[in-house]
Protein backbone atom coordinates (compact mmCIF):
# COMPACT_ATOMS: atom_id res chain seq x y z
CA UNK A 1 0.00 0.00 0.00
CA UNK A 2 1.23 3.41 -0.73
CA UNK A 3 0.56 6.79 0.77
CA UNK A 4 0.80 10.48 1.06
CA UNK A 5 -0.06 12.66 3.63
CA UNK A 6 1.45 15.45 5.88
CA UNK A 7 2.48 14.17 9.43
CA UNK A 8 0.12 14.62 12.19
CA UNK A 9 0.73 16.94 14.67
CA UNK A 10 3.44 15.79 17.43
CA UNK A 11 3.51 12.50 15.76
CA UNK A 12 5.51 9.60 17.21
CA UNK A 13 8.80 7.85 16.35
CA UNK A 14 12.36 8.56 15.59
CA UNK A 15 14.13 10.90 12.80
CA UNK A 16 10.19 12.79 12.66
CA UNK A 17 10.93 15.42 10.70
CA UNK A 18 10.20 19.09 11.38
CA UNK A 19 6.88 20.59 10.56
CA UNK A 20 5.08 21.12 6.73
CA UNK A 21 7.00 17.84 5.45
CA UNK A 22 5.31 15.20 3.53
CA UNK A 23 5.01 11.51 4.35
CA UNK A 24 5.62 8.91 2.02
CA UNK A 25 5.53 5.29 1.40
CA UNK A 26 8.02 3.44 -0.83
CA UNK A 27 5.13 1.10 -1.34
CA UNK A 28 6.13 -2.81 -1.46
CA UNK A 29 10.06 -3.68 -2.94
CA UNK A 30 11.64 -5.80 -4.82
CA UNK A 31 13.69 -7.90 -3.31
CA UNK A 32 16.39 -6.51 -4.52
CA UNK A 33 15.93 -3.09 -3.42
CA UNK A 34 14.80 -4.60 0.07
CA UNK A 35 18.42 -6.30 0.40
CA UNK A 36 19.64 -2.72 -0.10
CA UNK A 37 17.21 -0.89 2.73
CA UNK A 38 18.37 -3.21 5.18
CA UNK A 39 22.26 -3.16 4.46
CA UNK A 40 21.52 0.89 4.56
CA UNK A 41 19.64 0.13 8.09
CA UNK A 42 22.42 -2.24 9.54
CA UNK A 43 24.80 0.77 8.75
CA UNK A 44 22.78 3.11 10.92
CA UNK A 45 23.17 1.06 13.69
CA UNK A 46 26.61 0.31 13.70
CA UNK A 47 28.37 2.72 16.56
CA UNK A 48 31.25 2.97 13.93
CA UNK A 49 32.94 6.32 12.11
CA UNK A 50 31.37 7.09 8.43
CA UNK A 51 34.83 7.33 6.31
CA UNK A 52 37.15 10.49 6.59
CA UNK A 53 35.31 11.05 9.80
CA UNK A 54 36.74 11.08 13.96
CA UNK A 55 35.29 8.88 15.91
CA UNK A 56 33.70 10.45 19.41
CA UNK A 57 35.92 10.70 22.42
CA UNK A 58 36.16 8.68 25.18
CA UNK A 59 34.48 11.60 27.28
CA UNK A 60 32.08 12.11 24.67
CA UNK A 61 31.22 8.70 24.74
CA UNK A 62 30.63 8.76 28.93
CA UNK A 63 28.13 11.90 27.80
CA UNK A 64 26.17 9.17 25.70
CA UNK A 65 27.84 9.90 22.44
CA UNK A 66 28.33 7.18 19.54
CA UNK A 67 29.50 7.37 16.44
CA UNK A 68 26.48 6.59 14.75
CA UNK A 69 25.50 8.05 12.03
CA UNK A 70 23.18 11.24 12.11
CA UNK A 71 20.71 10.07 9.53
CA UNK A 72 17.65 7.81 9.59
CA UNK A 73 16.60 5.43 7.48
CA UNK A 74 14.26 8.31 6.11
CA UNK A 75 17.34 10.06 5.28
CA UNK A 76 18.39 7.92 2.98
CA UNK A 77 15.74 6.95 0.81
CA UNK A 78 15.05 10.77 0.96
CA UNK A 79 19.02 11.00 0.02
CA UNK A 80 18.62 8.76 -2.58
CA UNK A 81 15.20 10.27 -4.22
CA UNK A 82 16.92 14.04 -4.12
CA UNK A 83 20.33 12.66 -5.97
CA UNK A 84 17.65 11.18 -8.94
CA UNK A 85 15.83 14.60 -8.88
CA UNK A 86 19.10 16.43 -8.38
CA UNK A 87 21.54 14.45 -11.04
CA UNK A 88 19.57 12.68 -13.33
CA UNK A 89 16.08 13.19 -13.00
CA UNK A 90 14.07 10.21 -15.39
CA UNK A 91 12.15 11.34 -18.24
CA UNK A 92 9.07 11.10 -17.85
CA UNK A 93 7.79 8.19 -19.94
CA UNK A 94 10.37 6.56 -18.74
CA UNK A 95 8.88 6.65 -15.03
CA UNK A 96 5.70 5.87 -16.36
CA UNK A 97 7.52 2.86 -17.82
CA UNK A 98 9.02 1.71 -14.71
CA UNK A 99 5.39 1.68 -12.93
CA UNK A 100 3.91 -0.40 -15.08
CA UNK A 101 6.89 -3.08 -15.54
CA UNK A 102 6.54 -3.09 -11.35
CA UNK A 103 2.80 -3.26 -11.26
CA UNK A 104 3.03 -6.10 -14.60
CA UNK A 105 5.77 -8.13 -12.03
CA UNK A 106 3.35 -7.93 -9.45
CA UNK A 107 0.19 -9.41 -11.49
CA UNK A 108 2.34 -11.79 -12.90
CA UNK A 109 3.56 -12.94 -9.48
CA UNK A 110 -0.11 -13.00 -8.62
CA UNK A 111 -1.13 -15.65 -11.19
CA UNK A 112 1.64 -17.68 -9.90
CA UNK A 113 4.29 -17.46 -12.70
CA UNK A 114 7.93 -16.75 -11.97
CA UNK A 115 8.48 -12.96 -11.50
CA UNK A 116 12.05 -12.39 -9.57
CA UNK A 117 11.13 -8.46 -10.38
CA UNK A 118 7.83 -8.81 -8.30
CA UNK A 119 8.08 -6.33 -5.18
CA UNK A 120 6.55 -8.42 -2.73
CA UNK A 121 8.77 -7.09 0.75
CA UNK A 122 6.89 -4.86 3.05
CA UNK A 123 7.36 -0.95 2.17
CA UNK A 124 9.51 1.63 3.64
CA UNK A 125 7.75 4.90 5.10
CA UNK A 126 9.85 8.45 4.20
CA UNK A 127 9.78 11.77 4.30
CA UNK A 128 10.47 14.84 1.93
CA UNK A 129 10.72 18.26 2.62
CA UNK A 130 8.04 20.73 0.45
CA UNK A 131 10.99 21.68 -2.08
CA UNK A 132 11.93 18.24 -2.74
CA UNK A 133 8.46 16.58 -2.44
CA UNK A 134 7.12 19.44 -4.99
CA UNK A 135 9.37 18.24 -7.56
CA UNK A 136 8.34 14.97 -7.21
CA UNK A 137 4.92 15.51 -7.76
CA UNK A 138 5.86 17.68 -10.67
CA UNK A 139 7.50 14.32 -11.93
CA UNK A 140 4.59 12.27 -11.73
CA UNK A 141 2.25 14.73 -13.36
CA UNK A 142 4.30 14.87 -15.98
CA UNK A 143 4.70 11.41 -16.28
CA UNK A 144 1.01 11.09 -16.65
CA UNK A 145 0.42 13.38 -19.13
CA UNK A 146 3.00 11.64 -21.06
CA UNK A 147 1.04 8.60 -20.65
CA UNK A 148 -1.91 10.53 -21.43
CA UNK A 149 -0.32 12.42 -24.91
CA UNK A 150 1.01 8.71 -26.04
CA UNK A 151 -2.48 7.05 -25.34
CA UNK A 152 -3.91 9.88 -27.18
CA UNK A 153 -1.74 9.26 -30.46
CA UNK A 154 -2.16 5.65 -30.12
CA UNK A 155 -5.73 5.40 -30.32
CA UNK A 156 -5.75 8.20 -33.40
CA UNK A 157 -3.76 5.87 -34.98
CA UNK A 158 -5.78 2.80 -34.47
CA UNK A 159 -8.56 5.16 -36.06
CA UNK A 160 -6.82 5.97 -39.44
CA UNK A 161 -5.78 1.90 -39.70
CA UNK A 162 -9.60 0.71 -38.83
CA UNK A 163 -11.90 3.34 -39.12
CA UNK A 164 -15.53 2.85 -39.34
CA UNK A 165 -18.25 1.95 -36.77
CA UNK A 166 -18.70 -1.22 -36.93
CA UNK A 167 -18.19 -3.82 -34.32
CA UNK A 168 -15.35 -5.46 -36.35
CA UNK A 169 -13.30 -2.11 -36.58
CA UNK A 170 -14.01 -1.44 -33.14
CA UNK A 171 -12.35 -4.88 -31.73
CA UNK A 172 -9.43 -4.19 -33.97
CA UNK A 173 -8.80 -0.56 -33.18
CA UNK A 174 -9.01 -1.57 -28.86
CA UNK A 175 -6.73 -4.61 -29.97
CA UNK A 176 -4.37 -2.40 -31.72
CA UNK A 177 -4.58 0.47 -29.00
CA UNK A 178 -3.36 -2.88 -26.25
CA UNK A 179 -0.90 -4.04 -28.29
CA UNK A 180 0.94 -0.77 -29.34
CA UNK A 181 0.66 0.41 -25.86
CA UNK A 182 1.99 -2.61 -24.57
CA UNK A 183 4.82 -2.38 -27.29
CA UNK A 184 5.39 0.70 -25.87
CA UNK A 185 5.37 -0.20 -21.96
CA UNK A 186 3.11 1.89 -20.93
CA UNK A 187 1.05 2.15 -18.53
CA UNK A 188 -3.30 1.34 -19.13
CA UNK A 189 -3.81 2.67 -15.29
CA UNK A 190 -4.43 6.27 -15.06
CA UNK A 191 -1.94 6.84 -11.64
CA UNK A 192 1.59 6.68 -11.20
CA UNK A 193 2.30 5.38 -7.15
CA UNK A 194 3.59 7.78 -5.03
CA UNK A 195 6.62 5.23 -3.93
CA UNK A 196 7.57 4.82 -7.67
CA UNK A 197 10.02 7.20 -7.96
CA UNK A 198 11.78 6.22 -4.25
CA UNK A 199 11.98 2.29 -5.78
CA UNK A 200 13.87 3.94 -8.76
CA UNK A 201 15.96 5.81 -6.56
CA UNK A 202 16.76 2.75 -4.25
CA UNK A 203 17.78 0.69 -7.13
CA UNK A 204 19.95 3.58 -8.55
CA UNK A 205 22.12 3.32 -5.31
CA UNK A 206 22.49 -0.39 -5.70
CA UNK A 207 26.08 -0.27 -6.44
CA UNK A 208 27.23 2.48 -3.67
CA UNK A 209 28.53 0.71 -0.08
CA UNK A 210 26.34 0.84 3.03
CA UNK A 211 29.29 3.26 4.43
CA UNK A 212 28.63 5.37 1.21
CA UNK A 213 25.00 5.79 1.43
CA UNK A 214 24.86 6.30 5.08
CA UNK A 215 27.46 8.94 4.69
CA UNK A 216 25.24 10.67 1.67
CA UNK A 217 22.31 10.28 4.45
CA UNK A 218 24.36 12.18 7.23
CA UNK A 219 24.88 15.23 4.80
CA UNK A 220 21.79 15.23 3.56
CA UNK A 221 20.34 15.49 7.10
CA UNK A 222 22.99 17.54 7.79
CA UNK A 223 21.41 19.83 5.17
CA UNK A 224 17.38 19.72 5.80
CA UNK A 225 16.95 18.97 9.52
CA UNK A 226 17.07 21.37 12.15
CA UNK A 227 18.01 18.72 14.67
CA UNK A 228 20.19 15.61 14.12
CA UNK A 229 18.31 12.04 13.32
CA UNK A 230 19.63 8.78 14.05
CA UNK A 231 18.00 5.44 13.34
CA UNK A 232 15.75 3.41 15.12
CA UNK A 233 17.74 1.04 17.23
CA UNK A 234 14.97 -1.21 16.58
CA UNK A 235 14.33 -1.66 13.43
CA UNK A 236 13.23 -4.62 11.73
CA UNK A 237 15.39 -6.62 8.37
CA UNK A 238 12.69 -6.23 5.24
CA UNK A 239 13.87 -9.99 4.34
CA UNK A 240 13.49 -11.05 7.64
Amino acid sequence: MESIREPAAGEAGAGRPEAGWRHYSTGRLTAAQAGLVDAWRARLREDRPLPGQPGVSAMARLAGASDRPRASCSDVIAAAVADVLRRQPPAPPDLARYAYAGLAAQQAAGRGEAAPDAATFPPVSFYLPAGLAGEAERLRADALTAVHEARQQVRRRALELHPGRTRLAAIARSLFTAGELARLGLPFTRQIPAGTIARMAVSRWADRSPDSAAAAAAAYAAEVHDQPHRARADMRGLRT
